[in-house]
C-alpha cells in the first residue's frame, strides 16, 4: 500500500514564511544581501495534468477559472527521465500532480516509467503523488497506487478551503512597488522546478500562468545547472498571488491583469490550453 501524508496550504510556518519572503523580497535589500531564492536542483513537480473534479476558487493554475484538457504525454515524461540520465541528475524528490493527477489517462504508465528510474537510476529518489482525494474515482486509482510510491493527500470536498488569492497580481497592487521579482520566492526552493506540458519552469505555478497568458516560455530542455531562470521569475512572479505575503481567503479575488488574462484566453479556445 502506499505511504499516506495528509497535506494542508495554510499554516502558521507558511504564512510567516510568506511575510518573510515579502521584506526579503524588496529592491533595497536584495541589491545589499543578493537574491533571497534560487530555483531547486534537488526537486521537481511534475504537472502531468491540468484536468481537474473541483473547481477551488483559488485554483493556482487555473483549472477552475479556465478548464483544460491539456496534459503531458507518456512520451514527453520520459524524456524528462532521459535528460534528467545524461545531465546526471540526481533528483531527491520528485511530486507528481496537476491538476488532479490521477485523471491521466496513462497515470499508472508514468507512475512505472518514474519507478523503472529510481531503481535502475536513482534508488534515493522519492516519488510523491499529490492529490485532492475527492470522489470514488479518484480514489480507486489512488487505492491501486504501488508500494514505495508517497500519497500527499488534501482530502477536499466541493466547499471552499482557505488559500491564498492567486489571482491578484502582485504588479496590480501598490504595496509591491519596490519588488525584485527576479528573486522569485521559497516556491522554488522548496517545490523545485515544475515539468509541465509546455515546458521547464522554475516552478510548477509558472507553468500554469503561461498557460493563460500565452508567452511560450516553457524551456523545451530541462534547464542547465548554471540556469537560474531569473528571466522566468521577472515576468512571472509579478503576476502570481503567491509571491510575496496576503492573508488566505475562501472567496475567489481577482485583479485586473487577470481578469484581462482570463478574458483573452477564453476568446482563444481557452479548453484546449
Amino acid at each position: 500500500m502506499a505511504i499516506r501524508k495528509i497535506h494542508r496550504n495554510i499554516t502558521l510556518w507558511r504564512l510567516t514564511s510568506d511575510f518573510y519572503q515579502f521584506v526579503r523580497s524588496q529592491r533595497f535589500l536584495t541589491r545589499r544581501m543578493g537574491q533571497p531564492f534560487s530555483r531547486s536542483r534537488k526537486f521537481v513537480e511534475m504537472d502531468i495534468t491540468w484536468r481537474c473534479n473541483l473547481k477551488c476558487p483559488n485554483c493556482n493554475r487555473s483549472c477552475t477559472q479556465v478548464p483544460s484538457r491539456r496534459e503531458m504525454s507518456v512520451g514527453q515524461v520520459a524524456s524528462f527521465i532521459r535528460e534528467s540520465i545524461a545531465m546526471g541528475a540526481q533528483w531527491e524528490r520528485i511530486r507528481v500532480l496537476g491538476g488532479e493527477p490521477t485523471l491521466h489517462r496513462g497515470f499508472f504508465a508514468i507512475l512505472e516509467l518514474l519507478r523503472h528510474y529510481r531503481a535502475a537510476h536513482n534508488p534515493g529518489l522519492r516519488i510523491v503523488v499529490c492529490t485532492n482525494g475527492h470522489g470514488d474515482r479518484v480514489n480507486r486509482v489512488l487505492d491501486r497506487i504501488p508500494a514505495g510510491i508517497a500519497v500527499k493527500n488534501t482530502f477536499k470536498t466541493a466547499g471552499p478551503r482557505l488559500f491564498r488569492p492567486f489571482n491578484v497580481a502582485p504588479v496590480d497592487t501598490h504595496r509591491y512597488r519596490f519588488a525584485d521579482y527576479s528573486g522569485g520566492c521559497r516556491i522554488i526552493s522548496e517545490c523545485g522546478i515544475g515539468v509541465t506540458p509546455l515546458g521547464c519552469y522554475p516552478c510548477a505555478i509558472a507553468g500554469g500562468i503561461d498557460r493563460i497568458f500565452g508567452f511560450g516560455l516553457g524551456r523545451k530542455k530541462l534547464p542547465l545547472p548554471d540556469d537560474e531562470m531569473r528571466d522566468h521569475l521577472k515576468i512571472f512572479c509579478r503576476l502570481c498571488g503567491h509571491f510575496g505575503f496576503a492573508w488566505p481567503t475562501r472567496k475567489p479575488e481577482i485583479s485586473k491583469t487577470w481578469e484581462n488574462a482570463y478574458r483573452n484566453c477564453r476568446a482563444g479556445n481557452s479548453s484546449e490550453r
